[in-house]
């Protein structure tokens, strides 16, 4: 059984996304989604218990409900972590799923396949991908993974929870002595930017990237196949990149 922890709010066009991704994923285990949605209203409601077949759906609402200029990403975090803590111990593999980001059908069990061996793996060199400004750029990122695109232990969990009042908890958290596992698989998962909304406050969202211009969305088509590229076109908005990327600072990661 492997656990899944999506913090969420207030980003309903993320959200159903998010739920596309996990529909089609190829992994035949069992699985827990334990779904955090802070927002007024919530936007979560695509997710029914019966998602499919072999996931157990559980919906965390936090009295305290998000409001512009708020970050909850750690609150949410380390509620679905100390669910895991008191009910699912045995899970053989726990992942933060962000709601914005692209996951391709095999991802969950491709990781699961690369931790086996390891307390935490991750993929390097996290592809950045801002669909209003059409725009890219490759983190060169040798020493953690993103920690949308890393899966870990629960024997690990102490270790992220030392990392939640850091600025750039992934980095801290991979930088924790732990027995690792980074690799490059042809971009299992790509980190989607400037998606409209609640907005972001990872690398790529705002200006100031060194991004390269992907005029025809030839290099998503690439990294994700036509059909999803169709996905995200129509957010293209010109000129976002000169302003702010459709980001609102301190929201969600």
């Amino acid at each position: 059984m492997i656990v899944l922890i999506t913090p969420t709010g207030a980003r309903p066009l993320q959200f159903n996304l998010c739920r596309l991704f996990m529909q089609r994923q190829t992994y035949e285990g069992d699985v827990v989604w334990i779904i955090i949605d802070d927002g007024v209203p919530v936007t979560s409601q695509c997710v029914g218990k019966d998602f499919r077949e072999g996931w157990e759906i559980i919906k965390i609402y936090p009295e305290s409900r998000w409001i512009e200029g708020q970050n909850t990403q750690v609150r949410n975090i380390k509620a679905g972590i100390d669910l895991v803590k008191s009910n699912y111990k045995d899970a053989t593999a726990i992942f933060i799923i962000e709601d914005d980001d692209y996951y391709k059908p095999n991802y969950l069990e491709r990781m699961v396949d690369r931790l086996n061996g390891f307390d935490i793996t991750g993929e390097m060199n996290t592809v950045y991908y801002n669909v209003a400004g059409r725009r890219y750029f490759t983190n060169p990122n040798r020493q953690h993974s993103s920690l949308f695109q890393t899966a870990f232990k629960p024997s690990a969990i102490p270790s992220l929870e030392s990392s939640y009042w850091h600025k750039f908890m992934d980095c801290e958290f991979w930088k924790m002595p732990l027995i690792k596992n980074l690799f490059n698989e042809n971009n299992l998962s790509v980190g989607i930017k400037g998606l409209p909304g609640r907005g972001g406050i990872g690398a790529g969202h705002k200006t100031g990237m060194n991004m390269l211009w992907d005029r025809n969305l030839d290099y998503l088509k690439s990294l994700i196949g036509y059909d999803d590229t169709i996905l995200y076109a129509k957010h293209y908005r010109p000129g976002s990149m000169q302003r702010d990327g459709g980001a609102h600072p301190g929201f969600l990661r």
